[in-house]
């Protein structure tokens, strides 16, 4: 999702400080980084990457979960107007992950570094993140002192560097190094907590049996302080619901005469309201299947209990859900750190190829030659590498690859032109015959519908 105005841009990405591998000391490498960016913004104009949005209450410290399982803890009066006067409207946090190559695309975000040395690297990252907040369309800034935690779901293992990308320059800044993931807590906690849930919805809660004026009813004189689960029975009359006609109390007087000197009462498996009720004498013990019936004010009183019953039910299944749907969003891995600045950041280390190729890539689409359209972009994604390497008019000629990897094309020409090459289609051009040689890339276009990174996922999983 893409905000024009007010924008709070975080950007932090992990690199090795190896420069050894997809660098560049060329004093041309500014200016055609200029004209990728301008490419990256063509793209990100029309590509787009959904985001979360919640309500913020700033008052009060949140914690927030994404649909993709990051967990964001935003401490009580954390954000100010750019004038520094306290927000007091409505106010809301947008959150945008990425942690596909397609979403990497459609961010329009760089993927290379230019080290402190200068030389230039290309990054493989372990999850971006993209954080502002808003009062209506107003940009929100955070307080001196004040820090939002993020614990990013990631797909990757592993050590990497921590950056954040300047709005103005497109530069990123490495903010830390060798930061390695945690296993995910929340996992646990959700699974403990489904199991305290299921102790709520085992059986749903039913209403009381029914009786009509012709059934033989019955009391059971105990002594409450003895028989605590009788407590609350107090006035309640039983109706036997059992199957053994001998064992029915109306059908056996002699059952209403006795005195027994023990009793336990229990809910009947699978049922809510029959109870097994055991009667204990100096003789025998007799068990029977008995249902509560609540006369006069004791039935409103039951109903009403009843309504709270399932009520609890009811609120304990949502949640149930609601936890469980958590869990599938949740990463097995997280990557924690604080911002104290809105923005873009990201998790990158730097991306190292084995034995590259280069070639003199001339690239067409479909017979269109590259120069046909100034703004494209081309991006080489090793398969598995979260790894996009762009080239454009300016770069094509820099052009190397691993022949060792999966590799496959993408190319952004336009609103909803997108053209791409399989693996299998990279292969069959035979490139590693034309090291340090021009060599002909034509790529086909892609004729459904692109709009998000998503889309551009979809593109890649189908070569």
């Amino acid at each position: 999702m893409r905000y024009l105005s007010f924008l709070i841009l975080l950007v932090l990405i992990g690199c090795s400080s190896d420069p050894s591998n997809q660098k560049s000391t060329d004093p041309a490498t500014a200016d055609k980084q200029t004209t990728s960016d301008k490419a990256i913004q063509l793209a990100e104009n029309w590509l787009t990457n959904p985001a979360d949005e919640f309500a913020l209450t700033l008052n009060k410290a949140q914690e927030l979960i994404t649909a993709k399982g990051s967990h964001i803890r935003i401490p009580a009066n954390a954000f100010m107007r750019k004038d520094g006067s306290q927000p007091t409207g409505k106010a809301r946090l947008v959150f945008n992950e990425f942690q596909t190559e397609g979403e990497i695309i459609a961010s329009g975000f760089p993927m290379r570094y230019k080290t402190p040395k200068g030389d230039t690297i290309q990054f493989q990252s372990a999850g971006m993140f993209e954080i502002r907040a808003y009062e209506g369309d107003e940009e929100l800034e955070l307080k001196k002192g004040k820090s939002i935690e993020v614990e990013l779901a990631t797909p990757s293992s592993g050590m990497y560097n921590f950056y954040q990308l300047d709005d103005n320059t497109r530069a990123w800044t490495e903010k830390a190094s060798n930061l390695s993931p945690v296993p995910n807590r929340y996992l646990e906690e959700q699974e403990a907590r489904l199991k305290e849930l299921e102790t709520i919805t085992a059986s749903k809660p039913k209403k009381p049996v029914e009786h009509s004026p012709s059934d033989r009813l019955f009391d059971i004189k105990v002594d409450p302080k003895k028989y605590t689960e009788f407590q609350e029975m107090g006035g309640v009359m039983w109706k036997y619901v059992g199957k053994k006609k001998e064992s029915d109390p109306a059908a056996n007087p002699k059952l209403f005469h006795e005195k027994y000197e023990f009793m336990r009462l229990s809910p009947k498996a699978g049922e809510d309201m029959i109870y097994e009720v055991a009667f204990s004498s100096k003789d025998d013990t007799i068990t029977l299947d008995l249902a509560p019936v609540f006369p006069g004010k004791l039935k409103a009183k039951n109903e009403k209990r009843l309504k709270e019953k399932i009520a609890k039910f009811n609120a304990a299944m949502k949640e149930q859900e609601k936890v469980r749907q958590q869990q599938r969003n949740e990463s097995q891995l997280l990557r924690l750190f604080n911002v104290d600045k809105l923005g873009v950041y990201n998790y990158d280390r730097q991306y190292k190829e084995g034995n590259i190729v280069p070639v003199l890539a001339q690239f067409t689409f479909e017979g269109k030659p590259l120069s046909d359209y100034p703004l494209a972009s081309v991006y080489l994604i090793p398969e598995g590498k979260m790894a996009v390497i762009q080239y454009d008019l300016g770069s094509a000629q820099a052009f190397a690859f691993d022949p060792f990897e999966r590799n496959r094309l993408i190319a952004v020409i336009g609103e909803n032109e997108v053209y791409s090459l399989s693996n299998k289609e990279f292969q069959a051009l035979h490139l590693d015959r034309f090291k340090n040689r021009p060599a002909k890339i034509d790529l086909h276009r892609f004729q459904k519908e692109v709009k998000t990174g998503k889309d551009l996922d979809a593109i890649l999983a189908s070569k």
